[in-house]
């Protein structure tokens, strides 16, 4: 599924991966964000950090009646304040996905999948 733009000049659709490459980007990019995790936790119970490259398998990008929704998969640093880091992350993915691609999103749902510690 993809989200359609009409211009002046043509038409450009953007991809659901695109999004979650843009909203996984951003938010690294928080303080207190160690990296995202994937939606399904090991066996244990402990999340996995993903590699870089895979922010598509920690960020879902769904179209719904009311916009485009996000749900972000992440692991925050062990001291932080989880409600800040959250709310920063929220707020950090909504101007960059404004500002980049100009679509207006109905919901960022954010869930910390682990804490770890940094030593």
């Amino acid at each position: 599924m993809e989200v359609s733009r009409k211009l002046q000049r043509g038409k450009i659709d953007i991809s659901m991966n695109a999004i979650a490459a843009i909203a996984g980007n951003a938010a690294l990019e928080c303080y207190g964000v160690l990296g995202m995790a994937s939606k399904r936790k090991i066996i244990d119970g402990v999340a996995e950090l993903l590699q870089d490259d895979s922010y598509a398998k920690g960020v879902f990008a769904i179209s719904t009646s009311k916009g485009v929704e996000i749900n972000m998969y992440i692991v925050c640093a062990y001291g932080v304040k989880i409600t800040e880091v959250v709310s920063e992350v929220q707020k950090k993915v909504r101007y960059v996905l404004k500002k980049t691609l100009d679509i207006d999103f109905s919901a960022i749902n954010v869930y910390v999948q682990g804490i770890k510690n940094i030593e």
